[in-house]
């Protein structure tokens, strides 16, 4: 696959789309670009002896957004990428790549190959860690409401959402990387809650 090619294309397909009131211009292609980086790595990880799937791995991490802001966006995700990808690919190529858009949400609903699994972690992770707390500080930013009300996100329920995505990560290093990235937002929080308060934190 020409790569670079397939990067120019997710960029004028994604670089300035907006899906969503609350999320920036360009969040999907951006998003795609980290998602694909971070699922290599994790192949790395894992797998670090089989680089076979790492470029459908890239594509389909660029591209697994693709349908956002089409719902059922895994779907017509799916059927998008089929038709802008197919002069790009070889039919496998293809096939694999349409597997990871159309499967990147649909997670332990089926055994996957390891390209997809990889991917959907990938997907997860991303939205976690720094990318957490600018998700939530942007939101209340666009709706209007005071810095401290986006702490109320980091609540209980935060906990028991973290648990619960846990559950539907693939690999284990992928769930201790998810933990770490969930405790750095944890305590990014509870530092802001007391700085809200006017509180100097000494040593």
């Amino acid at each position: 696959m020409d790569l670079d090619a397939l990067r120019e294309l997710a960029q004028r397909s994604m670089g300035k789309r907006r899906t969503h009131a609350e999320r920036e211009p360009g969040f999907v292609y951006y998003h795609g670009q980290r998602v694909a980086e971070i699922a290599l790595q994790l192949r790395k990880l894992i797998f670090p002896a089989d680089d076979t799937m790492d470029e459908v791995i890239l594509v389909g991490g660029w591209f697994h957004d693709v349908g956002k802001g089409i719902e059922p966006h895994w779907e017509y995700g799916a059927l998008l990428a089929r038709e802008m990808l197919k002069a790009h690919c070889t039919a496998d190529e293809l096939e694999r790549i349409v597997e990871i858009v159309g499967s990147h949400t649909l997670r332990k609903q089926r055994e996957y190959p390891p390209y997809v699994k990889l991917v959907q972690d990938a997907d997860l992770l991303d939205h976690y860690g720094s990318m957490d707390i600018w998700f939530e500080f942007r939101w209340c930013a666009v709706s209007g409401k005071k810095a401290e009300e986006a702490l109320e996100f980091y609540g209980a329920e935060y906990d028991e959402n973290i648990a619960r995505l846990c559950s539907l990560l693939n690999f284990p290093q992928s769930v201790e990387v998810f933990k770490e990235k969930a405790a750095y937002a944890r305590a990014f929080a509870e530092r802001f809650w007391r700085e809200a308060r006017g509180e100097l934190i000494l040593g």
